[in-house]
């Protein structure tokens, strides 16, 4: 996924300053030095940051029993929320950021007159709500300035530390966004909000689904239930989600779930915006070893590097899934104005890297016809399919082949 280089090298020096002031304050750092201690970092930080990598790293899909049976039965829950803040809050908030800077990639517009009511299920250090601000710094899409998120989370503590954080966060990116937390816990079969709560005109769950043990199929119809009453028209539902093989197949059955309520409630205000350009049946459902993802780099805080250093783990690069939905009757052409002039049957998202094959360079790619692996010859290095990357889109794509042998034979242009 590209993404702007403003927003790659957000998180260095500047950001570091920043967090280190915070936790500071919050009494959860001794002084500025701890945050790059390896003493201080060795003894308070990283075996909560290599445990909970383990934890968030297994191939299992129930991983939700394990994080909460490891966040009750530490022995200083203190510097577990720490260690948690310091290293999966930075991370998931680029993530984030990612997802919303694809949005305005594609030139996706905030409706004028829709007001900035967001919240954050599972808000946890509020990662979501700041990757939006971060985002929309970055890569803009016309959030107004002024607007209030509500932030639902299980954790009372780290709930009160992600709102402070967040109401610190907006304020250095130049939003006046108003914070309230609401400490719950989410119960699928009793809905996501009471019905007598407000409508929102953005959605934000990040690594939600990871810790839900409920079926994609009770998620799906909850979900549908909520927009139906909690989300303005024109609004925005943002879910990301690990990049492990059982917890992004996880999210496409929601998707696909999701689908199959629209189609039998007979909904047609719901629209499927990213990473698929449409509601075709997903490709990399079609096998049972397949799954997708996404990947952004990014440059770590100074101090980021020190805990991946100790921790022997590699944080340079950030894969994860995510799924995108608006409550519109809008067109995909008309949302994403960077896709108007090419066919939907003709738009084709790379879904893994490119790979050079002789002249060539071969990828999957997915479409409304699903995946199939496929090769391209660019013709000379201005061409703009010279260096393709994953998630970038073909437009106006003749594609001649079956999907285990496929060419791209013609070629409009890159998105």
């Amino acid at each position: 996924m590209r993404v702007p280089l403003t927003l790659s090298n957000a998180f260095q020096g500047e950001f570091q300053t920043q967090i280190s002031d915070f936790l500071i304050a919050q009494g959860l750092l001794p002084d500025s030095a701890a945050i790059t201690s390896e003493r201080f970092l060795a003894r308070s930080v990283v075996p909560h940051v290599t445990k909970l990598s383990s934890i968030f790293n297994r191939e299992e899909q129930e991983q939700g029993s394990g994080l909460e049976r490891y966040w009750k039965e530490s022995s200083n829950p203190a510097h577990l929320r720490l260690a948690y803040f310091l290293y999966f809050m930075p991370s998931n908030l680029f993530r984030v950021a990612s997802v919303w800077a694809e949005l305005s990639r594609l030139g996706y517009r905030w409706p004028a007159k829709l007001p900035f009511r967001a919240i954050e299920f599972g808000a946890g250090p509020a990662a979501g709500a700041s990757g939006i601000a971060a985002g929309e710094a970055h890569a803009p899409v016309g959030l107004p300035a002024e607007g209030n998120w509500a932030l639902i989370e299980q954790d009372r503590p780290m709930l009160q530390l992600g709102a402070k954080w967040a109401g610190s966060y907006f304020e250095s990116q130049g939003r006046n966004w108003g914070v309230r937390d609401f400490h719950r816990t989410v119960e699928i079969g009793r809905g996501f909000l009471p019905r007598t709560a407000p409508s929102f005109s953005l959605w934000v769950m990040s690594y939600f689904l990871n810790e839900c043990l409920d079926p994609p199929s009770d998620i799906a119809r909850a979900l549908v239930d909520g927009w139906d009453r909690h989300l303005e028209e024109g609004g925005l539902v943002i879910l990301v989600e690990p990049a492990l093989r059982a917890q992004s197949r996880k999210l496409l059955e929601l998707r696909k779930e999701l689908l199959a309520v629209f189609e039998k409630r007979k909904s047609d205000q719901y629209r499927i915006l990213l990473p698929c350009l449409g509601h075709q049946a997903c490709g990399a459902l079609s096998s049972e070893q397949d799954w997708c993802h996404e990947d952004v780099s990014w440059w770590r805080p100074p101090y980021f590097r020190v805990i991946d250093k100790m921790s022997e783990l590699d944080r340079k690069s950030l894969p994860f899934s995510y799924l995108v939905v608006s409550k519109t009757k809008k067109t995909t052409e008309e949302l994403f104005p960077e896709l108007r002039g090419s066919l939907a049957g003709q738009r084709y998202r790379l879904v893994s890297p490119a790979h050079p094959e002789g002249r060539e360079q071969e990828f999957f790619v997915c479409g409304q016809e699903g995946k199939r692996r496929a090769r391209y010859r660019a013709k000379g290095e201005e061409d703009p399919a010279a260096s393709l990357e994953r998630g970038d889109i073909l437009v106006g794509a003749d594609l001649r082949g079956d999907a285990r042998a496929t060419r791209v034979e013609r070629l409009k242009g890159i998105r």
